[in-house]
């Protein structure tokens, strides 16, 4: 996985949050450890902040950052794992692909969107996600492809960039791709989600499970 920007404001402020709440856990325990008069080292004491701090924002970066209640959400960032499948109409003898898998993985700070079709399997190398400018979220990110060893001797490893909008219920990924040196076509896929885990089967047994 790596890291991906937003423009969502949380990414400022979470921060600032758990740093607050850092010191009064660290203050409460310090308050406990007196009226107790247990004997702390003070290697113990002096990181006590520090350690709430890394203890707090690696629970919220792997799990409370998605959690929802009713329309209230701990992070803007909209969530985009899980295992979804879909098609895609490249330009390439204007042809259309079925049985696409599309996985995302995805953290608070961290995300891998992985394609894979029969011939290839594409891997994330950056992203980035718009929540602001439209009443769609935009994942945009760019790509490396590796052909398998299945695949046609004409094709190559290329890079390649893809915009997808995420439908307002968070069920859809639509948009456009454009592949660079080596392959120089475009075209559009389409993505439904059908889990938010990561199915790990082989593609034909993945769209089984859609149909």
């Amino acid at each position: 996985m790596h890291a991906y920007a937003t423009n969502a404001k949380d990414r400022e402020t979470i921060p600032l949050y758990i740093a607050a709440i850092s010191v009064m856990a660290a203050l409460l325990l310090s308050s406990v450890v007196k009226n107790l008069q247990w004997q702390v080292p003070w290697w113990l004491d002096a990181p006590s902040v520090m350690g709430f701090y890394g203890i707090f924002y690696q629970a919220f970066d792997k799990f409370f950052w998605q959690l929802k209640l009713g329309d209230l959400s701990c992070s803007s960032i909209p969530n985009l794992q899980g295992t979804s499948v879909g098609k895609i109409h490249s330009s390439y003898n204007d042809s259309d692909y079925d049985g696409i898998i599309l996985y995302v993985r995805q953290t608070w700070s961290a995300i891998n969107i992985q394609l894979r079709a029969t011939s290839s399997i594409s891997n994330s190398t950056m992203a980035a996600v718009n929540t602001l400018d439209s009443s769609e979220a935009t994942l945009k990110h760019e790509y490396v492809n590796e052909p398998s060893t299945r695949s046609l001797s004409t094709m190559s490893m290329h890079r390649g960039s893809a915009n997808l909008r995420l439908s307002p219920d968070g069920k859809f990924l639509e948009g456009e791709y454009f592949n660079g040196r080596g392959r120089q076509t475009f075209g559009e896929m389409k993505f439904t989600l059908i889990t938010r885990k990561y199915i790990n089967r082989p593609l034909h047994k993945i769209t089984l499970l859609f149909i």
